[in-house]
């Protein structure tokens, strides 16, 4: 239990740390661009709050962990790439097939967006959990 829980800190501080530069600093003006009037003017942070405590979590069950079990940190790459396209992918296909004049661009980057970063997110925290646990 305790290498979860080291997994999931290390894993929840690196994506919340990385996607908050990304979303805030990098991307910005891309994100607004795509997406004008659908923006908020600030985000729900108390929503936001939900997706990454409940994606923290599923990072650690199908990819930190399986990389932690194989002692694999290309396992908990490679299942994080695969989690974040899954998940990224079902939103913004979704949005494309679903939503009127949704930016396939915005899509396309969002998708990559996903996979790189929830990669990053397992590698973060299977390093963690093997250094601490």
């Amino acid at each position: 239990m305790r290498t979860f829980g080291i997994a999931y800190i290390a894993t929840l501080v690196s994506f919340l740390a990385i996607d908050a530069i990304w979303l805030g600093v990098v991307a910005r003006e891309f994100y607004e661009e795509q997406l004008g009037d659908l923006m908020l003017p600030s985000p729900n942070f108390a929503v936001a709050a939900v997706f990454y405590l409940f994606f923290a979590a599923a990072i650690v069950v199908l990819a930190v962990w399986p990389g932690l079990e194989a002692r694999s940190l290309w396992t908990a790459a490679g299942y994080g790439a695969v989690l974040g396209l899954a998940a990224y992918g079902t939103y913004d296909i979704t949005n494309l097939s679903t939503l009127k004049n949704w930016p396939i661009s915005l899509s396309i980057v969002d998708m990559i967006w996903g996979t790189v970063l929830t990669a990053i997110a397992s590698v973060s925290g299977y390093a963690v959990a093997r250094h601490f646990a």
